[in-house]
C-alpha cells in the first residue's frame, strides 16, 4: 500500500503534468474550453496539462514548431492570471523567446477569435544576431489571458499566415 500512494503522489502534487505528445489535426483543451487546428507540417513539442486554479505565473499549454523551410518557426499557446489593469502591450515586450526585450512593429489590431474579441500584436527583436518576428493574439476572459504567441522570421508570410490560420479556427465552449 505504501508504494501505491508513493507512485501516486507526484501526481496529486498541483504541478503541471507532461502528457504524451501527439500530432494529431486538433487540438482540445477540456480544462480551458477550447480547440484549434493544428498547423499544417508542424510538429507537437510540448504540451503540459496545467491544474486548475488561479495562475501564480504564464503557463505554456502546447507548443508547434515548424522544422521545414530555410528558418525554423514555432507557435506557443500559453495562459496568464492578470488584472484588467495590465498592459498586453508592455508585458509582451519584456522576455520571452530567446530576446530580452521586443519593441512594437506595429500598432494593436483588433480581431476576433471565434466569437470572442481579441488583439494582435506584432513585435521584433534580436535573436542570436538576426532579427526574429514575434506576433501574438491576446484573448482576454475574465482575469485570464490566453496568448497566442508566434515566433518567426521577417518575411515568412507562410509561417504566419499558417499560424493565423490556426488562431482564426479557435471554437470556445464557455
Amino acid at each position: 500500500m505504501t508504494a501505491l500512494v508513493f507512485i501516486l503522489a507526484p501526481g496529486c502534487n498541483g504541478q503541471p503534468q507532461a502528457p504524451v505528445l501527439r500530432n494529431e489535426p486538433v487540438y482540445e483543451n477540456a480544462t480551458e474550453g477550447f480547440r484549434f487546428l493544428t498547423p499544417d507540417g508542424w510538429r507537437q513539442h510540448a504540451k503540459v496539462n496545467v491544474p486548475r486554479g488561479k495562475l501564480e505565473k504564464e503557463r505554456l499549454l502546447v507548443q508547434y514548431v515548424r522544422l521545414t523551410g530555410e528558418k525554423g518557426a514555432s507557435l506557443d499557446v500559453s495562459m496568464a492570471d492578470l488584472p484588467a489593469t495590465t498592459d498586453p502591450a508592455h508585458y509582451l515586450a519584456g522576455p520571452s523567446g530567446g530576446v530580452k526585450s521586443w519593441r512594437a512593429k506595429s500598432p494593436v489590431e483588433s480581431v476576433q477569435v471565434g466569437d470572442v474579441p481579441a488583439e494582435r500584436f506584432l513585435f521584433i527583436g534580436r535573436m542570436d544576431k538576426e532579427e526574429a518576428v514575434k506576433e501574438v493574439v491576446a484573448i482576454r476572459r475574465g482575469e485570464r489571458i490566453y496568448f497566442f504567441t508566434a515566433y518567426f522570421a521577417p518575411g515568412d508570410t507562410k509561417a504566419q499566415q499558417q499560424v493565423r490560420r490556426t488562431v482564426e479556427s479557435t471554437l470556445w465552449k464557455r
